[in-house]
């Protein structure tokens, strides 16, 4: 057996069976269960043909059933596809067909209406529940290599499509041997999961406290500020990861942080979308063993490629937070708008390094695009600015796209947009992501109609909601009777993103 969790995983069996490795309020699976209910999944897949170069899709809440699964999927030699429980039939539905998946797991109460929902794919894909994989029979031990898939997970596609990120194991075991030293985890170690399982976060707040032996305590679907709080006090958790909104949200609750006791807190991993200095700082202020982690990195490249830890108080601190320095491995490198590439920058932020995905899943134009050689190394292109200052740490400038990052899901504004277009009564529709007192960005779309009173914002909420996943849907929509426009007849968006943003 190879890859750094799968080895992990049996070693902590072996050595560590009792030791709690998963738990969920009135329930907790020890790392030698977690290993035979796996290694079931991996058989039950086996048995059906299914190994490397397949994937398997993985549907449900977080639950120990689904953290189980996405471990046979890959005990089996597969990758695993996670799905969005909350994300409407249609998009299931095309994701699955888009992976190609030989299989679907899910558990055994949504087995039935999963395999209706998707009876209509082009080719039929078996749905397994995964309490009914139990058996070990055919179950054999596989060598993944380098280069197999893990995992592929989709993101917002800039052509209106998702597009299916592929990561295989040489990346994962980089990001795995790059950030612990930085996290300081151990099998002491009580971490809370706070993110979703299709939320590329979920490699740094589930599976590598997995690798290192902790416990992991599985989070609400909803990151419900009141219950996550209550949580890490009762169970004296050490190690946690939220983006800055979930942060600021748990920040903000109720009376705030006063009053309560975070002592345990050594750890926190934090990225995705821009801190808010105000926020980092009420942590630092409530949790005095605490360091924050910011952390940088897109998909693409697994997670996390630069990072900075914080744990200088500073109250009252208004100045942004730098991103950091590059992780052991990983090399940055900035593009300019005329296509030189510096060391130093400013420009668009370049990633180069094992960390770096193989490609994107039947998008070869899109790939293509994505990756620029500079003097024999491969560099993904982020689509991000920035620059690096003089004391060596890299400071961020924004987006060079259309896409944002909104709760910390990276959207493209394109794919927004054409859902809202898509509705008969709308005859223009202009995506963007405006400041918000609650999460920091909210989506808010203009819509020009077809004609007056032709749709309301329900009307228009239910319409993408039907086609998109939550974080995607706009909070608001302000209706205009005419676009802005400039004198070669485009859409004016600087006007298009006032009007958005005085909604």
């Amino acid at each position: 057996m190879t890859g750094t969790l799968l080895k992990a995983l049996a070693d902590h069996a072996h050595s560590a069976p009792d030791r709690c490795a998963l738990a969920v309020p009135g329930r907790r699976v020890g790392y030698g269960q977690l290993f035979d209910e796996a290694r079931g999944v991996a058989a039950g897949l086996q048995r059906r043909g299914i190994g490397s170069g397949d994937r398997v899709a993985v549907h449900g809440e977080k639950s120990i059933a689904s953290v189980t699964a996405i471990l046979g999927v890959l005990l089996s030699g597969a990758a695993y596809v996670p799905l969005d429980p909350a994300a409407p039939p249609a998009r299931r539905r095309s994701l699955v067909e888009d992976a190609g998946a030989a299989a679907v797991l899910t558990a055994r109460p949504k087995a039935d209406q999963l395999a209706a929902e998707l009876g209509s794919v082009r080719a039929p894909v078996p749905v397994l529940a995964v309490e009914d994989q139990t058996s070990l029979d055919g179950w054999r031990d596989v060598t993944v290599g380098p280069d197999d898939l893990a995992y592929v997970l989709y993101t917002s596609g800039s052509t209106g499509r998702p597009k299916g990120v592929c990561i295989p194991h040489r990346a994962l075991d980089a990001f795995f041997g790059a950030v612990s030293g930085l996290l300081d985890l151990g099998p002491e170690a009580v971490c809370l999961n706070t993110s979703a399982l299709h939320f590329d976060v979920s490699v740094v707040d589930l599976l590598l406290p997995l690798v290192h032996g902790a416990t992991v305590h599985l989070g609400p679907a909803v990151p419900l500020p009141g219950v996550l709080l209550d949580l890490i006090e009762r169970e004296r958790v050490t190690h946690m990861a939220a983006v800055g909104s979930t942060l600021t949200l748990l920040a903000q609750h109720g009376n705030g942080l006063t009053g309560r006791e975070l002592g345990s807190l050594r750890r926190i991993m934090t990225g995705a979308e821009v801190l808010n200095p105000a926020t980092v700082q009420a942590w630092l202020a409530a949790a005095e063993n605490v360091e924050v982690v910011n952390g940088y990195g897109p998909t693409e490249a697994t997670c996390l490629v630069v990072a900075e830890p914080i744990a200088r108080r500073e109250p009252g601190r208004t100045e942004p937070y730098p991103i950091g320095r590059p992780l052991p491995g990983v090399r940055i490198a900035f593009r300019a708008p005329d296509g030189t590439v510096t060391a130093d920058g400013p420009g668009e932020i370049l990633v180069s390094g094992a960390q770096v995905m193989t490609g994107y899943l039947n998008r070869p134009e899109e790939e293509r695009a994505a990756f620029q050689e500079v003097e024999g190394t491969r560099y993904y292109r982020t689509g991000d600015l920035g620059h690096l200052r003089p004391d060596g740490v890299i400071a961020f400038a924004g987006r060079a796209d259309d896409e944002v990052k909104v709760r910390g899901y990276r959207i493209n504004l394109n794919e927004v947009r054409g859902a809202v277009e898509s509705h008969p009564a709308v005859a223009q529709a202009f995506a963007a992501a405006s400041p918000d007192e609650r999460d920091g960005l909210a989506l808010v779309c203009a819509v020009r109609l077809r004609t007056e009173g032709g749709a309301t914002d329900a009307d228009l909420v239910a319409h993408v909601a039907g086609m998109l996943p939550r974080y995607m849907v706009p909070r608001d929509f302000v209706f205009v009777p005419e676009f802005p426009a400039l004198s070669s007849g485009k859409p004016d968006t600087v006007r298009l993103r006032e009007l958005v943003g005085a909604r």
